[in-house]
């Protein structure tokens, strides 16, 4: 495996004080049926949480919201300090997303032109996205296939594309909503030792999944959506950060 992607041009996140991510009494209804009431979830800068739930209970929904993609009907939602409503270019800034879905990549070009064109359209220089797009790429162990059109690649090597590029940026939060599915034991091994290592360094992480044994070593809380309430179910401080309860 090899080593995680460390980036030596530094970012300059807007806030380095508060939660990572902050929410009091959140509350959505979509097509008229309630999905979350009154959740309250905060997650510490470098600290790493895991959120599980059935289908439909609502864990996309969240990350959407946390990524300003859908509006809270009520409560207070701050990702890196900023307030999603109010301040949303400012969140948008601040985070790598990924989103259980495979389209959001460009399929028609290899791995390389998609994390060029996203890190162009994001404003980084083309030397930076070249080493960071390399690093990124050698620590997910996708160097071979990335010089190949994304819709010949595996679904495992896509799911680990999307995290490249929600990564590219060094984001001070990241949200990764499945980001597992598909991949085998070293495609798995690898996104987690780069996940930790992006914690390690301050960033804070948040990851919608089934509960994955394997992940659970580096996450300092996992959480349980269901009947719209988010409920801590275990939490540790692997990362080195405590991580609040509601």
């Amino acid at each position: 495996m090899g080593p995680p992607a460390r980036f030596h041009t530094p970012d300059e996140h807007p806030l380095d004080h508060g939660p990572g991510i902050e929410v009091h009494g959140l509350s959505k209804t979509l097509r008229k049926r309630p999905i979350m009431h009154d959740v309250d979830l905060v997650v510490p800068r470098g600290s790493i949480a895991v959120i599980e739930g059935d289908n439909g209970a609502g864990k996309t929904t969240l990350i959407r919201i946390l990524a300003t993609v859908v509006s809270p009907d009520a409560g207070t939602v701050r990702v890196n300090g900023f307030d999603t409503v109010r301040d949303g270019l400012e969140v948008r800034r601040s985070i790598g997303v990924s989103f259980a879905n495979e389209r959001s990549l460009y399929w028609r070009i290899n791995a390389f032109q998609n994390l060029e064109l996203f890190g162009r359209i994001a404003g980084l220089s083309k030397p930076v996205i070249a080493e960071r797009s390399h690093q990124l790429l050698e620590s997910l162990h996708l160097l071979g296939p990335a010089s190949q059109m994304v819709t010949r690649m595996s679904t495992g090597q896509r799911q680990r594309l999307m995290v490249a590029r929600a990564l590219l940026t060094d984001p001070a939060v990241v949200l990764l909503d499945e980001p597992f599915r598909g991949l085998d034991d070293l495609g798995l091994q690898a996104l987690i030792q780069l996940v930790a290592e992006r914690a390690r360094r301050g960033a804070t992480v948040l990851i919608v999944a089934p509960l994955i044994e394997a992940v659970l070593p580096v996450a300092d809380a996992t959480y349980r959506i269901e009947a719209g309430s988010v409920q801590a179910t275990t939490s540790g401080g692997h990362s080195g950060a405590p991580l609040e309860h509601p």
